[in-house]
């Protein structure tokens, strides 16, 4: 049995760990079922695959969030047990807890990589699934998995090599930074690509198309994608101090959620025909000169007058819808921009 000062110390980090994890869940419950009205009152759903697969998506991650949550309680729960007389009759047998572990480690991980396969994908999309982007991701991605592997074989160590009588929340060596880095790396080049993207459209809608409200629309979409963005990648910094530095593992079950909320927060946005792709176009359409008569010459000593046409170019899937313009002199001559 152990001391008093033990167990108070263990349910104080328990209480901590459970509010941040309820705050976090909450939103993340939020999240996902107006991500889910969003995508069934889409006219069109069924016959869809891009919004199936997100559907899809999003659920199994909400699913896995669940299973995890209730097996995790159920682990804490177990874990007290053993501070009060691991001897009593309503503990687990070790190799109960051992197996459960291994479903919430093996869960949790499993989060991750998902959330970096929505975050690359829609930096893809964004860039008109560039072949050189689109390897630069893969390339994270996979990476992030390998070593998203290494580090669940690792944080299982313990728990295949008992007896044990305390649930191995983290390792006591540095392993859990074979994920934390990978998965900054992938955040991190995502949101930059966004960015970019974000940087050469607002110079080109000023350029040649003025201000307007699809503008400012699309302008505050950006905003919302590189932020989150940024913030995400700042609370796996936050992980990193708080393990190590303050040697606390509040942040640690909180992140599952997180890595679910995020990436839910994208499926939302494009669910909404709110990214940037389908507002470039919702906005251009309205001013697009493609059919318009042939122009007067102009006279001498005017400058040429321009029209830019913008005009859509679908790929595959047809929910992605890709702007891409051309730029028509008086002379009739055309470039492709």
């Amino acid at each position: 049995m152990f001391s008093p000062n033990a167990f108070y110390d263990q349910y104080k980090l328990t209480v901590y760990d459970n509010l941040v994890v309820g705050i976090v869940y909450g939103a993340y419950v939020v999240l996902y079922v107006a991500s889910v009205h969003i995508l069934l009152g889409k006219p069109g759903f069924s016959s869809s695959r891009s919004k199936m697969v997100m559907f899809g998506i999003t659920t199994f991650t909400f699913v896995l969030g669940i299973i995890s949550l209730v097996l995790q309680t159920a682990l804490e729960f177990q874990q007290t047990w053993w501070l009060l007389d691991h001897t009593a009759a309503n503990v687990w047998p070790l190799g109960r807890i051992g197996a459960v572990s291994i479903v919430v480690e093996t869960i949790r991980r499993l989060m991750y990589i998902l959330s970096d396969i929505i975050c690359a994908w829609r930096a893809v999309v964004l860039w008109n699934r560039d072949k050189h982007v689109t390897a630069l991701l893969l390339f994270l991605v996979l990476g992030t998995t390998a070593a998203v592997g290494c580090e669940l074989g690792l944080s299982l160590i313990p728990i295949l090599s008992p007896p044990y009588v305390s649930i191995p929340i983290i390792a006591d060596d540095f392993g859990p930074l074979l994920v934390v880095f990978p998965i900054l790396g992938t955040n991190l080049v995502s949101t930059a690509l966004i960015a970019m993207k974000a940087w050469q459209y607002r110079v080109s809608i000023k350029k040649h198309l003025g201000k307007g409200t699809g503008s400012v629309r699309v302008d505050r979409v950006f905003a919302l994608l590189i932020e989150s963005g940024f913030v995400y990648c700042c609370l796996w910094i936050l992980y990193v101090i708080l393990t190590f530095n303050l040697n606390t593992t509040i942040m640690h079950n909180a992140l599952l959620f997180v890595s679910g909320l995020y990436p839910t927060l994208i499926v939302i946005l494009v669910a909404m025909q709110k990214s940037p792709v389908e507002d470039y176009s919702t906005y251009s359409t309205g001013i697009q000169f493609a059919s318009a008569p042939a122009l007067a010459p102009p006279s001498a000593g005017n400058t040429p007058s321009f029209v830019y046409t913008v005009y859509h170019e679908h790929t595959n899937d047809s929910d992605e819808r890709v702007p891409s313009a051309a730029l028509m002199t008086t002379s009739g001559e055309e470039t492709n921009r």
